[in-house]
């Protein structure tokens, strides 16, 4: 990792960095709340500048991307406020090169992610979730996971028109989390439809039956709709491997 004096943005990404003042390319931080600093570093790389995070876990340090990546933002900004982050982008909004306003995030370090803060977590009674992922135009698999109120689970794993079945029960600390982190995201006022700009991505599908049988839907292409959805899929995927 190189640290330069002058990140080199792009001259309409460099007009908003220099409007926001983030004085200095790296920060020191204590985001997981462990009592030990971790940094918040701005990088230049080929693909223009990236922003990381190293946390400092006592036995080893995690370094993790905090930027999006240049096939979904344009450029994004990161400046510390205590243990959080304001985190500023431009995103692309189409394969035409179209960009979005300045936008504005507060994001929080919770259950081994930054996703998106939210200060009021509304509780629900949740019924089941519906996790689907399809595969892109080169991989053909597809994996759909349910996870119902009594704890059981069921994934059934489709792979060149063969599929496989899978029934478990979920301890009640995993469960919890999965409810929690739902909850936290506020999936019931996300939107219904999210896309990437760029051709070519699976499709994640969500489906939660909640409260009096109400239903919330979401169709993810290209599996990036919010940091919050992406810790939620990656948490619901990696029950495949407990």
């Amino acid at each position: 990792m190189s640290l330069e004096d002058k990140l080199k943005y792009d001259w309409y990404c460099n007009v908003i960095n220099d409007s926001l003042k983030p004085q200095k390319a790296w920060w020191k931080a204590d985001f997981d709340l462990n009592g030990l600093t971790d940094l918040l570093i701005t990088r230049n790389t080929y693909n223009g500048p990236e922003t990381v995070y190293i946390l400092d876990t006592g036995n080893s340090f995690e370094l993790k991307n905090l930027s999006m990546g240049n096939l979904y933002e344009q450029c994004s900004f990161a400046i510390p406020n205590n243990n959080k982050i304001t985190y500023y982008s431009i995103k692309i909004l189409d394969r035409y090169g179209n960009l979005s306003k300045l936008i504005k995030q507060g994001l929080i370090y919770k259950n081994g992610s930054f996703i998106e803060e939210n200060p009021d977590v509304q509780r629900h009674h949740i019924l089941e979730i519906e996790f689907e992922m399809g595969g892109s135009h080169w991989i053909n698999s597809n994996t759909k996971i349910e996870i119902v109120s009594n704890r059981d689970i069921a994934w059934t794993v489709t792979k060149d028109d063969h599929s496989h079945v899978y029934s478990s029960k979920l301890s009640k600390e995993k469960f919890k989390e999965i409810i929690d982190l739902l909850n936290y995201i506020d999936f019931e006022n996300l939107h219904d439809e999210y896309n990437v700009s760029y051709s070519d991505a699976g499709t994640t599908h969500l489906k939660v039956t909640y409260d009096h049988l109400k239903v919330k839907t979401i169709r993810d292409y290209g599996g990036m709709g919010t940091r919050g959805l992406r810790k939620l899929y990656d948490t619901i995927l990696a029950l495949k491997n407990q």
